[in-house]
């Protein structure tokens, strides 16, 4: 397992080997939009049959609106008070694997958010899904837009949204337990480049 802060390259698996579940009953997938996190994280939950929480739909589901709805009527510092509340409930759950939101390490004015970094520590296992900055610049300039992501700082230009991510990704890696750099791997691989950390 690689030491918090620092990427390490992990050969891709060959074949279908035997995959065992992480002994920690609840893990986190942590990093930026357009990542694969949401993917990586239905793939792991298939592998490891344990269940699988989207902290964005669970915010949906209790709002009963889309998230951008929720920033246009209610505010940014309303939506992450929310997702505070949602992972306090996530981290009662004895046995889970948490897929959060891009922002989760941060408050509504962009600041570092004390109150989210401490419970995912303490209580998550965090797992920083990380790629290059080349590859972050490529996966944003092809990045569709999508209406259930409003913007994080007035528009969703890839150079913005590349300036949102670098001053995240040193909170991310702050966070995490440990890094898996998936810049050079698809989704399949990816995930199980995961599970073979835990053999």
């Amino acid at each position: 397992m690689s030491d918090r802060g620092r990427r390490k390259r992990r050969p891709a698996a060959r074949g279908r080997a035997r995959i065992n579940a992480p002994a920690k009953p609840r893990l986190a997938l942590i990093g930026f939009r357009g990542v694969g996190k949401s993917a990586i994280a239905r793939r792991l939950a298939e592998f490891w049959n344990i269940p699988l929480l989207s902290l964005d739909e669970e915010i949906e589901r209790n709002a009963g609106m889309k998230i951008e709805q929720i920033v246009k009527q209610q505010g940014w510092p309303a939506f992450r008070d929310l997702e505070y509340a949602a992972l306090q409930n996530a981290a009662a759950n004895e046995h889970l694997l948490l897929d959060c939101g891009g922002g989760i390490v941060e408050e509504a004015d962009g600041s570092r958010s004390e109150r989210k970094i401490a419970l995912l520590r303490e209580r998550f296992f965090c797992i920083y899904i990380a790629v290059s900055e080349e590859k972050m610049r490529y996966r944003l300039s092809s990045l569709a837009r999508n209406a259930s992501r409003p913007d994080l700082s007035g528009a969703d230009s890839p150079e913005k949204l590349l300036e949102v991510f670098r001053r995240r990704e040193p909170l991310y890696l702050e966070l995490a337990h440990t890094v898996v750099d998936v810049s050079d791997t698809n989704i399949g691989e990816s995930a199980l480049r995961i599970t073979q950390m835990f053999k």
